[in-house]
């Protein structure tokens, strides 16, 4: 399943296009009819899902790299390592959105499979 969400597809079914814009994502699956938002505020998780893949970025690419040419020479310049954060953590957020919601699809349907009763709350 969390193969599927990394690859933007349904974790069910494994169909994929299921965004019509980059930031909007369909309501159901076009394959199977699953129903992405099981609940109100169901995305949430997909929000802290990439709250930490941009916080991973941030750390990759500015402070690590910070830490280590400052040990080198505590002279040097921290504009490129702060110009480096900006873009961990305002660029990547942005990229890796719609990941987010397919990732956190398949990590909701791990932790809570469907129910008997929630089939795939087909219309």
């Amino acid at each position: 399943m969390l193969g599927r969400g990394l690859l933007k597809r349904c974790p069910i079914c494994g169909t994929g296009r299921l965004f019509t814009r980059w930031f909007r994502m369909k309501e159901r699956c076009p394959g199977c009819g699953y129903r992405f938002e099981r609940e109100e505020g169901f995305f949430l998780g997909a929000y802290v899902v990439n709250l930490a893949f941009a916080q991973g970025m941030v750390i990759v690419l500015a402070v690590v790299p910070l830490i280590l040419r400052l040990a080198n020479d505590p002279d040097a310049s921290i504009l490129p390592f702060v110009v480096g954060g900006i873009v961990g953590a305002v660029v990547a957020p942005m990229v890796f959105y719609p990941w987010s919601k397919t990732v956190w699809t398949a990590i909701d349907l791990m932790l809570r499979p469907l129910a008997a009763m929630e089939p795939t709350d087909r219309t």
